[in-house]
């Protein structure tokens, strides 16, 4: 008898999960979630590296819909056209944009991020230059450095364009995800609402959590600070023109918090004597939301990427 008790809870419980994920599923296939659509992104455009300095890149040859958008990949892994190394040739400068997935350009439409703004800019110009994006989400610069160094240096682009972002020097934890959570959208939707109550985000102390990470012992900012001089000498060595692009955090832009990054940034990069441009300016008296990608994802909008865009060619051009 008890048996048959115990037996008919864990059939109930498990209907009751098979029913929460269908309504779930069908809920998110209607109204999409920022979360469910990374945890997507990461089962059908992701691979695991075998060097744990990356931790994952991109498949190849890959498609999908993701935040509203299409995201494709092409033969190397990057959101971007199709080409072959002996392309790279035929013009002037070749530009590869390394960073994560404000460079991907998450929630915005290929034609409209900034990396291929640039493009058209230069077609429209005459300028043979081309611009190459190698953003992938969930990168830090010890990431989107040594992916560039295995995986993309045999390219020879002529110039990399580091794309600096203010959560570079953190520390990423390599999680393995439990079944529940790698296969489900429940398993999403309650890690979303456990890390709710223990967020170290929020917009009160949003300065205060990067302080922490931008002290000269923060071990991921001696990381990042290495894998760039690693990037620096290589470049140097090799005759290839680096550029820092800084992007600023679009949660609040006005005033901004978080100028003391800027700083940092700035003054190491004027101490290698590597070019620099601060997007801060080109956004700081534009009030945040209108910024931001739809569903409430503080991801830069396509307003903020022709912005960054027209920015960032101006720069180039001088």
């Amino acid at each position: 008898m008890l048996s048959k008790k115990i037996l008919s809870i864990i059939i109930s419980f498990f209907i009751g999960i098979l029913l929460c994920e269908s309504i779930l599923r069908i809920k998110h296939y209607f109204v999409l979630d920022y979360d469910v659509e990374m945890w997507r992104y990461a089962k059908i455009l992701k691979t695991k590296d075998t060097n744990t300095k990356i931790n994952h890149i991109h498949l190849k040859n890959k498609k999908t819909k993701l935040q509203g958008v299409e995201i494709s990949t092409n033969k190397f892994g990057q959101r971007d056209v199709n080409y072959k190394k002996n392309d790279l040739k035929l013009f002037d400068r070749s530009f590869l944009f390394l960073g994560s997935s404000i460079t991907l350009g998450w929630g915005v439409e290929f034609k409209d991020t900034y990396v291929n703004l640039l493009n058209q800019k230069a077609k429209k110009e005459n300028n043979q230059w081309i611009f190459v994006n190698g953003g992938v989400g969930n990168y830090n610069t010890e990431r989107y450095i040594n992916n560039y160094f295995k995986h993309w240096k045999e390219l020879e682009f002529t110039d990399i364009v580091i794309n600096f972002f203010v959560n570079d020097t953190e520390t990423i934890k390599k999680n393995n995800p439990n079944f529940f959570l790698k296969n489900t959208h429940l398993g999403v939707v309650v890690w979303k609402w456990i890390n709710s109550f223990k967020s170290k985000q929020s917009n009160e102390n949003l300065q205060k959590y990067y302080e922490a990470r931008y002290k000269e012992d923060y071990p991921g900012f001696v990381v990042a600070k290495k894998e760039l001089l690693n990037l620096i000498d290589y470049c140097k060595t090799n005759n290839i023109n680096l550029t820092i692009l800084l992007i600023p955090d679009i949660h609040k832009t006005n005033p901004y918090p978080l100028k003391f990054i800027n700083s940092k940034i700035s003054s190491f990069a004027k101490e290698h004597k590597i070019e620099f441009l601060d997007l801060l300016d080109s956004i700081a008296s534009i009030e945040n939301k209108k910024l931001w990608n739809r569903y409430n994802d503080p991801h830069p909008n396509e307003l903020a990427h022709s912005i960054f865009s027209e920015s960032i060619y101006n720069f180039l051009k001088k």
